[in-house]
């Protein structure tokens, strides 16, 4: 699975909004704060990035919160189970797998 590192300021409501929703979809990330953490403000203004958060999703880079674009680079995606509509995360990129949804345990096959 890719790193995700999110790039926020306290003060920012995107931010705080950009957390709920990594967490909300149940995606580990890092979070370093532009204000306190030198390093990480070097590394928005290198890229000539003015604003946050910004999502760094292993070698891609998101400015703003597009959950779309976000979902996308992260290494896997939502299945709806057939039987109960539940939406379930699977990886994309490891050929034919299998997993057993949280809800109903119905099988579901990629």
């Amino acid at each position: 699975m890719k790193d995700v590192t999110i790039l926020t300021t306290s003060t920012c409501g995107y931010c705080k909004m950009a957390k709920e929703f990594l967490v909300k979809n149940k995606i580990h990330f890092t979070e370093r704060d532009v204000n306190k953490d030198l390093q990480a403000r070097r590394e928005m203004t290198s890229r000539n990035i003015t604003g946050v958060p910004v999502f760094l999703i292993g070698n891609d880079v998101v400015v703003g919160l597009d959950k779309t674009r976000v979902l996308e680079l992260v290494d896997h995606r939502l299945v709806q189970c057939e039987n109960c509509g539940t939406a379930v995360r699977m990886p994309t990129k490891e050929g034919k797998i299998s997993a057993r949804c949280p809800k109903c345990k119905s099988v579901l096959n990629l």
